[in-house]
């Protein structure tokens, strides 16, 4: 009688054991996705963005580049203000300032810490994480010399 009672007692406690088991299994579970859900990227391109590179007060040249970059979408939606331009403009500033020096040198990490300090320079000015990475579309340097030549073609 008492080994009836005993295994009784183990068999409910072991369904109760798996019922808990399972229903925190099951809620976990079903957190995990709506947390990458969250996240949805879109991806947006600039404007080509020219920007002249000086040296000691006279033009060597155009960095002509578009950029591409992955932004939030939610904080899109949200918005009021297409964080379009702010890239182009942060790409513009951080180009114009640290191009001659990058452009003399040829630095490898050049790139990489442009495409970062873009990013966060537009969170910055936007007041949120809505830029998340800066990949570049496009990138050319005309030399003044390419300039002049391309302008005595055009009619």
């Amino acid at each position: 009688m008492i080994r009836m009672i005993l295994l009784a007692f183990v068999a409910c406690l072991s369904t109760v054991g798996g019922v808990y088991g399972a229903v925190t299994w099951k809620s976990s579970m079903s957190a995990e996705p709506n947390k990458s859900e969250n996240h949805k990227l879109q991806i947006l391109k600039t404007p080509m963005v020219s920007v002249p590179i000086l040296s000691d007060g006279q033009v060597l040249g155009y960095v002509v580049t578009r950029l591409q970059f992955t932004a939030d979408s939610d904080l899109l939606k949200e918005s009021s203000v297409q964080p379009e331009a702010f890239v182009a403009d942060e790409a513009f500033r951080l180009i114009y300032e640290t191009a001659p020096k990058d452009l003399k040198v040829g630095r490898k990490n050049a790139i990489k810490e442009l495409s970062e300090n873009i990013a966060s320079g537009t969170n910055e000015r936007l007041g949120r994480n809505v830029v998340k990475d800066v990949m570049i579309d496009s990138w050319t340097y005309l030399s003044k010399q390419d300039m002049m030549k391309n302008h005595e073609r055009a009619p």
